[in-house]
């Protein structure tokens, strides 16, 4: 009974990725410098009357937003989080499927202003052979079952406007009151209210933090790169070092231009804890923070199309003595292309 309420906190508090700081604006580009190959082909003569090879051909990457547009992005998510202390084991596995849209309001320079709804959510979860336990964003307040009762409730909260540039830094971010769509479906018409600074668990992206709405995107490089070009990127988390205490953790994420191939970026990425750790308890609540994966970016028309997370970790002595923690899933997100209806479950 112990192990299944540590578990059962354990795997929320995973859910309720910490959020990173706001990152410095980047420079605005010079006009004319949207995301496009630049080719340089010249061949240079040397002194030894031998011409030099053609340089490397470049690309600069950037996402381009347009006012008036709307952005429809699916996730889907699965976790497998496995337990065992001593003779006691536990298998949690979970499922959330979302789509969210995204709206862009304005474009001044190389900032973007955007808002964030969510069209659709879908939890699942299945702790051993017990009966599994499902949520729908179109549940009555009174059918929503206890354990999603907190998705519920961050679900009723404010709509984030936030600012991007066009490499993908959240520079700026408020809330504003959600404002009803006929065409995006109400989550929970009459939940509670979220208690102040409560975070919404079914915004779950592993990056720098679920809660920022920029997090949908990742960090394109600041100057042009060819194939086989890295760039890097480096965030602040918080995780709870005590009941009343959160302790900074700084994550290095390492990226690489593997491919451009009929005008899409391929890119792959892995993480790493930059910071020191001390206990286990303060490891395992970054089992889902340092992922691989990649991202397709489309070069003309500045989206990123898909984006895929993959983690596989673990933490001995996480739960005491004789214990051992195991998290292993994937996420996908998708770009949509636009339709009449929002898509449901």
């Amino acid at each position: 009974m112990k192990l299944s309420i540590i578990l059962t906190i354990l795997l929320l508090s995973l859910q309720e990725t910490p959020v990173a700081p706001e990152q410095p604006a980047t420079a605005p580009l010079a006009a004319g410098n949207s995301a496009a190959a630049t080719e340089s082909s010249t061949v240079i003569a040397t002194d030894t009357g031998v011409a030099a090879q053609p340089a490397a051909q470049t690309w600069t990457m950037r996402y381009q937003f347009h006012p008036g547009q709307q952005l429809r992005y699916q996730s889907k998510q699965q976790m497998t989080l496995e337990a065992q202390v001593g003779e006691n084991q536990r298998v949690d596995v979970s499922q959330v499927r979302q789509i969210r849209r995204y709206a862009v309001s304005e474009t001044t320079g190389d900032l973007s202003r955007l808002s964030m709804q969510f069209e659709d959510v879908w939890m699942h979860r299945q702790v051993d052979q017990e009966p599994p336990v499902e949520f729908r964003s179109s549940m009555k307040p009174g059918e929503v079952p206890e354990v999603f009762r907190n998705v519920a409730h961050s679900l009723r909260g404010a709509a984030p406007i936030f600012q991007i540039t066009s490499v993908g830094r959240a520079v700026a971010a408020q809330a504003e009151p959600a404002k009803p769509q006929k065409s995006v479906a109400s989550p929970v018409d009459s939940a509670p209210e979220a208690k102040s600074g409560e975070k919404s668990v079914a915004d779950v992206s592993p990056r720098s933090g679920g809660a920022d709405p920029g997090s949908f995107l990742m960090l394109l490089p600041e100057t042009p790169v060819s194939e086989g070009g890295t760039w890097k990127e480096e965030f602040q988390v918080q995780v709870r070092g005590g009941q009343d205490l959160q302790l900074p953790v700084q994550i290095l994420r390492t990226y690489r231009l593997e491919s451009v191939e009929n005008g899409i970026a391929k890119v792959t990425f892995r993480s790493s804890v930059r910071t020191p750790l001390r206990g286990t308890v303060v490891r395992s609540q970054l089992i889902q923070a340092t992922p691989s994966g990649s991202f397709l970016l489309d070069l003309k028309r500045g989206l990123m199309v898909r984006r895929e997370f993959r983690w596989n970790e673990t933490v001995i002595g996480a739960l005491g003595p004789e214990s051992i923690l195991a998290s292993h899933g994937n996420q996908t997100d998708e770009l949509l292309e636009e339709a009449a209806e929002p898509v449901a479950n």
